[in-house]
């Protein structure tokens, strides 16, 4: 009988919480849902509607009205965190949208988990140049990596309650940032290369995973971050 490594045994004794690790289907329509948060850079919370904010390949603008009636105009530079509120339409969409082709339905390389209170789009910026808020696809276990929507399969446009329809069938291609670094692009074509230099510090990960597929991202992150998370 072949002998079960032990690493092999910490894998399958992980498995139902690497189960709750899993990467958000992004959102590719506008949200239905007028509520949310912004949490300044200042440390600052905002809570209330949103009456609109501006998307030029990833939002830079946010306005939102709170609970007292005060509007804020905030520009993405200010912003750490925006927040949009789940509900039934927006939970919705996402049905929608992961059955708007066999194809989509039927495909490994979209992830498809679904985030249980808020879509949360957090601050970056793209090869050094302005900042902007991109969906985050790993809210609750990015404490080293952060995984974003690569937005640029969609079209520009400004949002104030209109939809917007976005370019490609496939979710393969992400921005990752390691420890707040500079964004890399990861998609289907170059994750083998890539993934040395985002595991590479953790032994344990490199020996496991022999052939690293896009598909299973989250899961190496959260092998990681299990291993080799010395915080």
């Amino acid at each position: 009988m072949k002998l079960i490594s032990g690493i092999t045994l910490f894998i399958l004794a992980l498995t139902c919480q690497l189960k709750g690790q899993q990467l958000q289907q992004p959102l590719e329509d506008i949200p239905l849902s007028n509520k949310g948060y912004v949490l300044s850079k200042s440390g600052e919370v905002i809570e209330g509607k949103i009456n609109n904010y501006v998307s030029t390949r990833g939002i830079i603008k946010v306005s939102l009205e709170d609970k007292s009636g005060i509007t804020h105009d905030l520009e993405a530079e200010d912003i750490f965190e925006f927040a949009i509120a789940m509900n039934g339409a927006v939970r919705l969409q996402y049905t929608m949208e992961r059955g708007s082709s066999v194809k989509k339905l039927l495909s490994r390389d979209q992830p498809t988990g679904k985030p249980q209170d808020f879509i949360i789009y957090r601050n970056t910026s793209i090869n050094g140049e302005k900042e902007l808020l991109l969906q985050i696809l790993n809210p609750g276990f990015d404490e080293i990596f952060e995984v974003f929507y690569d937005p640029f399969a969609r079209k520009t446009t400004a949002l104030e309650g209109k939809h917007i329809t976005w370019t490609g069938d496939k979710h393969r291609a992400y921005f990752i940032s390691k420890n707040g670094g500079t964004l890399v692009k990861v998609k289907k074509g170059n994750y083998k290369k890539i993934f040395e230099s985002l595991f590479g510090d953790c032994p344990l990960v490199l020996s496991e995973i022999r052939k690293p597929k896009i598909e299973d991202l989250g899961s190496h992150i959260a092998l990681y971050l299990n291993y080799c998370n010395l915080n």
